[in-house]
């Protein structure tokens, strides 16, 4: 019974080791952030340009802040569920100050096309998990199905950025709101109305000369419509 005893603690023992072996070696694959810290393009997706962009501006933040947003692209997240990578990640870099959690971790996976916008609890409130995936949907994900990851990291970053000047209290023009509403939105409102007056004027001529069996018709087809989504992914929470 005593031999069993010790036999059955010798494999929980080896087992625990080679548990913490396999952890110590996950946490080893991370790469190392680059000497600018602020800009990782592992993935070699964002432009000299960019880069040079998103290093000023990050560090100009970190100055006036002391937030911390860093830029991360990947070619793949090797099996590793894409939350999970992230706050590994993360928390692997020390990203924002420690006493106040203020970081922000902006990944993206090439070949996994999927992202993430990984956010600290010092920040949550002014990065809830709604608007951080509305930037993704807004700025970046249309952007990266297009080819042009540059332009969608870098306007999501400044996105980002400026909800943290605006946390802050700091008056800072970044530019992405003007980028943004000066040449897609406005586009997409003008379309929005056309829209909105087209299906007006057939709603109007199927009542009058069908009696509305067209609409009923696409109303019913609609209930039990349903569909997927292609293409690049995104999620974002604070952690």
């Amino acid at each position: 019974m005593k031999k069993k005893f010790l036999t059955a603690i010798y494999i929980f023992i080896i087992f625990a080791l080679m548990s913490g072996m396999a952890c110590l070696s996950l946490a080893a694959d991370f790469p190392d952030p680059t000497p600018e810290f602020f800009v990782n393009d592992f993935a070699g997706v964002i432009d000299s340009r960019t880069e040079d962009e998103i290093q000023n501006a990050a560090v100009q933040l970190y100055e006036r802040t002391g937030a911390q947003v860093v830029v991360v692209t990947i070619d793949s997240l090797g099996g590793e569920p894409l939350e999970i990578y992230a706050v590994k990640l993360f928390r692997e870099w020390g990203i924002g100050e420690a006493d106040k959690n203020n970081g922000v971790i902006i990944l993206v996976a090439i070949e996994d096309r999927m992202s993430r916008i990984e956010v600290g609890y010092g920040l949550e409130g002014a990065l809830p998990d709604g608007k951080t995936g509305r930037i993704q949907d807004n700025y970046m994900i249309p952007a990266f199905k297009e080819g042009n990851y540059s332009e969608g990291i870098s306007v999501g970053f400044l996105a980002i950025v400026q909800e943290v000047y605006n946390e802050y209290g700091i008056e800072a023009d970044t530019g992405y709101e003007r980028y943004y509403y000066s040449e897609q939105e406005n586009d997409a409102d003008t379309r929005n109305i056309i829209y909105i007056f087209i299906i007006i004027a057939v709603l109007i001529l199927d009542w009058i000369f069908f009696k509305g069996r067209l609409t009923r018709f696409f109303v019913y087809s609609s209930m039990f419509r349903r569909g997927g989504g292609g293409g690049f992914s995104g999620g974002g929470r604070s952690g």
